[in-house]
């Protein structure tokens, strides 16, 4: 089937799709170029680019249901999935339009029109045939989209062994408060007839706007020999005049360190630019911080020495090495606040005792001594 590429209601490349494994099997026919998707405009193989992208943007494989919407669907690929709600999502204007059809962006965007809630369970129910962005919501863990109050919000789960991960939704979003560091507010919400916890928090892209991860920027220039992955991903910024301060991505990977984030990878930040000017306004706000305070270690395995880390080193004792120092107020975080913090959010999870609490407190306490006194290793 064909399809055209548009951002918002311009149409930025052609190209033929087979309708069950969503693989583009035409060349492309670009149309505006300055509309590609950044890692598009940038690559030598502009088609595989393509299908990188959709790959990208499209519901993880790993996705909890994902088989029951494939075969819903009658589809092979959550890439072809993605196609049958038109690529749209709450993170970008990008969609995917039939050609001939004789609809426009007005009549589908997800900003301004209802969609279908809770997709992957009401599939396995029997229905789900409009519009969702949840097919196009990358990452593993179960999560959809609601509109609530007019707003769009996201509701994401938690995974074994103790459903963690809303509850570090909540508490990470309380210290970068405390740290006056621009981020996506969370709440939690526990459905106490399915025994579930959910982070709560609304899309941060506006109608005029466009999350652009990381990971579309590493082609923007080559890296250099003598380069690390940090300072070549600093001069892809600079290149692209993008308006961010080493001192945010310094800031943002500090604050990685300090609740043992392992999962900061190339699409868990990035950037906000202007749809109609193709301008970058800034840094996105800190979000996704669920894989972290030691979401999968028992108890006892909860230390602080070579952590896993993401994006520019393997482990957070090398990647903070790059950092410069720090301006941020890291002395409102007493270890009385953190008691308070962790005691307030993580008693409502029924799977934490008081042993896990305090390991929280004792190594999140630690990790802000290290910071101030700059013995982060």
């Amino acid at each position: 089937m064909n399809f055209q590429l548009m951002c918002k209601d311009v149409l930025v490349a052609g190209f033929s799709v087979n309708e069950t494994t969503g693989r583009i099997v035409s060349d492309l026919h670009i149309d505006n170029r300055e509309y590609l998707p950044l890692s598009v405009l940038y690559s030598d193989s502009q088609r595989l680019a393509l299908q990188t992208w959709i790959d990208n943007r499209s519901v993880s494989a790993n996705r909890k249901d994902v088989s029951l919407m494939l075969e819903a669907f009658q589809v092979e690929t959550p890439s072809a999935l993605s196609f049958k709600s038109l690529g749209l999502n709450l993170s970008d204007q990008y969609w995917f339009k039939p050609k001939g059809a004789d609809f426009d962006w007005h009549d589908v965007n997800l900003f301004e029109n209802a969609f279908t809630e809770q997709s992957f369970r009401s599939v396995a129910g029997g229905d789900g045939s409009s519009y969702t962005p949840d097919s196009s919501s990358n990452g593993d863990l179960p999560k959809f989209w609601k509109i609530e109050d007019g707003k769009r919000v996201l509701y994401k789960e938690g995974s074994a062994p103790y459903d963690q991960q809303p509850y570090n939704e909540v508490f990470a979003s309380c210290l970068l408060e405390l740290l006056d560091l621009p981020h996506v507010n969370y709440s939690l919400v526990q459905d106490k007839d399915e025994e579930k916890a959910y982070s709560v928090c609304e899309t941060f892209v506006a109608s005029d706007t466009e999350y652009v991860p990381a990971l579309e920027i590493l082609k923007v220039v080559p890296k250099l020999n003598h380069e690390n992955s940090y300072q070549h991903f600093l001069r892809c910024v600079e290149t692209l005049s993008i308006p961010v301060s080493r001192q945010e991505l310094d800031d943002m990977l500090l604050f990685d360190y300090l609740i043992n984030n392992a999962d900061r990878h190339y699409g868990n930040f990035g950037f906000i630019r202007n749809v109609q000017t193709r301008k970058f306004l800034g840094m996105a706000p800190i979000f996704d911080n669920g894989n972290s305070l030691w979401y999968l270690q028992l108890n006892k395995r909860m230390k602080l020495k070579d952590q896993p880390a993401k994006p520019f080193r393997d482990t957070h004792t090398e990647q903070v090495k790059l950092l410069r120092e720090s301006t941020i107020r890291w002395e409102r975080l007493t270890e009385t606040l953190l008691r308070q913090l962790v005691t307030d959010i993580y008693s409502r999870n029924d799977l934490f005792d008081t042993e896990r609490m305090d390991n929280l407190v004792h190594n999140i306490s630690v990790a802000v001594q290290r910071i101030m006194a700059r013995r982060l290793v």
